[in-house]
């Protein structure tokens, strides 16, 4: 009699272990590339394999919100919660999807760089994947401060900040309607017309607007290269028609392919500005060689803003210095003459590397290797020579070469890779993590040595190497020690 009362509360408890596993367990779908698969819920514990993306596993533990336990192929373990997209229904105690006002759908544009892109209206979401400023997106509706949006055909959720819509779209519909931040004043806009001239932009990320301010709409966010028609001159601003639309283009990101120049609204014809009188060119300067210390650093006609752009170079550009007028240095690029800034021109060459005594036999070794590929195209997802490389592809693929294991995104490199030391006491082959907001990372970059580092930057750059000064050092970073 008791044997069988054990048997019978033995078989009630697996089939309740059953019953529980089959109501809990969920399908995921893997969000990154080369998500690891690990045997504990850290990245201390060992890694069983390497997930791509799009790779589908069974979850069967939510409890810790940063490691979900799953099965895959039979084997159990765990894979970062920020990595995997739920796409069953929540399980339970699950935070719900919050109502969404459906609109109809209109495009939009990302703003900002390395936004992130979820599958709910909150921080709390999965993340199904990153995009950078450019990004084409359809808004289809809004949740509190979220957009709902299209991105590739797939839908999710974007933080509404960090995204431009061709119209407007109130992310969080009130009864009181918020009057519009700056009117388009009421005066009829004055351009000058010039006729038409043909151009382009020169500049990646360049706003088309309806009005000669950054204070009117934007009709398009347009690319290095795009072809225009310039028509006239409102201030700063040119009047330029872009595939049969009128409307307004900071004058610094347009170049006038007619060689023209186009007369300011705001400038009386009777009396012209008068030509700059370059400083005596100092016999000194004559033929000392040189390099560019940035990136997109325009090459200019004339030593001031105001004259033509023939060219933007980045960083180690050779170029030869003949001259100077006040700040500006009169240089020789690939045979042409002109002028640059002086504060991104510096003489000697940018090709050695420094041997510092302070950095380690290997450090050196990764920043040679790392060098190999300036140039190299950017590729957002790409880790690799043959399909390009991201930001934090580009470390993966250098330190991996070394048998330096990296976590694959530029924010679990800052937090999980490596030791921290000091901004100022970096080495060769240190790992640089820069924020992109106040308390999270969105861009890496290897130290090699004089206050520079080479990293994949933008579709526009690739692999380049810049000064860790300026922009990179305002922006803030963290230090991370592997070699």
């Amino acid at each position: 009699m008791r044997k069988n009362l054990f048997r019978t509360l033995t078989f009630a408890a697996l089939f309740c272990i059953l019953l529980i596993v089959s109501v809990f367990a969920e399908e995921a779908v893997v969000t990154g590339s080369d998500v690891n698969f690990r045997s504990g819920p850290s990245s201390d514990y060992a890694i069983f394999e390497r997930l791509p993306k799009g790779t589908v596993v069974t979850v069967t533990d939510r409890s810790d919100s940063e490691w979900y336990a799953v099965t895959y192929n039979g084997q159990s373990g765990y894979i970062n919660s920020a990595y995997l997209s739920i796409s069953s229904a929540p399980a339970a105690g699950s935070k719900s999807q919050p109502a969404v006002t459906q609109t109809e759908g209109r495009s939009g544009t990302v703003n900002a760089m390395y936004v992130r892109f979820r599958s709910g209206p909150g921080t709390d979401y999965s993340i199904l994947d990153e995009y950078n400023r450019g990004t084409a997106l359809t808004v289809t509706g809004s949740s509190g401060s979220w957009y709902a949006v299209v991105i590739n055909g797939t839908s999710g959720y974007m933080y509404s900040d960090y995204v431009t819509v061709g119209g407007s779209v109130d992310p969080a519909p009130a009864a009181t309607p918020k009057p519009t931040t700056t009117p388009a004043p009421a005066a009829p806009i004055q351009v000058t017309s010039t006729g038409n001239q043909a151009g382009h932009i020169s500049g990646d990320y360049v706003y088309f607007r309806s009005g000669p301010s950054k204070y009117y709409s934007i009709y398009d966010c347009l690319s290095s290269g795009t072809a225009l028609t310039i028509t006239g001159r409102s201030g700063e601003w040119y009047a330029v028609t872009i595939n049969g639309t009128s409307g307004f283009v900071y004058s610094a990101y347009v170049v006038n392919d007619d060689g023209g120049s186009v007369p300011d609204v705001s400038t009386p014809a009777a009396t012209p500005a008068p030509t700059p009188v370059p400083t005596p060119v100092p016999q000194a300067d004559t033929g000392v060689s040189g390099y560019i210390t940035g990136n997109d650093v325009r090459f200019r006609s004339g030593p001031g803003t105001r004259y033509d752009i023939l060219g933007e170079y980045n960083y180690g550009t050779a170029l030869t210095i003949t001259g100077s007028s006040g700040e500006w240095k009169a240089v020789i690029i690939n045979g042409r003459s002109g002028y640059v800034y002086g504060q991104y021109v510096a003489q000697g060459s940018a090709s050695s590397v420094s041997d510092d005594p302070n950095s380690s036999a290997l450090g050196k070794q990764i920043v040679e290797f790392a060098l190999r590929y300036q140039g190299y195209n950017y590729t957002w997802g790409g880790t690799s020579p043959e399909t390009g490389f991201d930001c934090s592809g580009f470390t993966t693929f250098v330190y991996g070469h070394f048998g330096i294991e990296l976590h694959r995104v530029a924010c679990d490199q800052a937090s999980y890779d490596g030791v921290r030391v000091s901004n100022s006491s970096l080495q060769q082959g240190d790992l640089l993590c820069f924020y992109s907001s106040s308390n999270y990372v969105g861009h890496v970059g290897i130290y090699i040595g004089n206050n520079r580092f080479i990293h994949s930057s933008t579709y526009t750059t690739g692999v380049i190497i810049s000064d860790l000064s300026g922009y990179y050092d305002t922006r803030g970073y963290i230090a991370k020690r592997l070699a």
